[in-house]
């Protein structure tokens, strides 16, 4: 699995939401993580949520090519938790 991102982006995410992309990249290690179509009229986007060291964690990601290209993340939202946990 390739994945690629804007530094940029990573380093503002990280100041505002706690999480650089580099660090995302472990939701991927969680064999339960879910990925859902998120509404985007831009490009096909995904919701993936699951868990790095206990905590739940949201990224909106899309695919390039063969790459994972991760757009933003964030905690998790409860209902976004209650999928997860379903």
């Amino acid at each position: 699995m390739q994945f690629e991102y804007d530094p940029n982006k990573s380093q503002s995410n990280l100041a505002k939401h706690g999480i650089d992309f580099e660090t995302a990249k472990l939701l991927w290690h969680d064999q339960y993580r879910i990925e859902l179509q998120a509404i985007s009229a831009v490009e096909p986007r995904f919701l993936v949520i699951g868990k790095i060291k206990g905590k739940y964690w949201s990224a909106i990601i899309t695919y390039r090519g063969m790459n994972i290209r991760i757009i933003s993340v964030r905690r998790s939202r409860d209902n976004e938790v209650s999928l997860y946990e379903c």
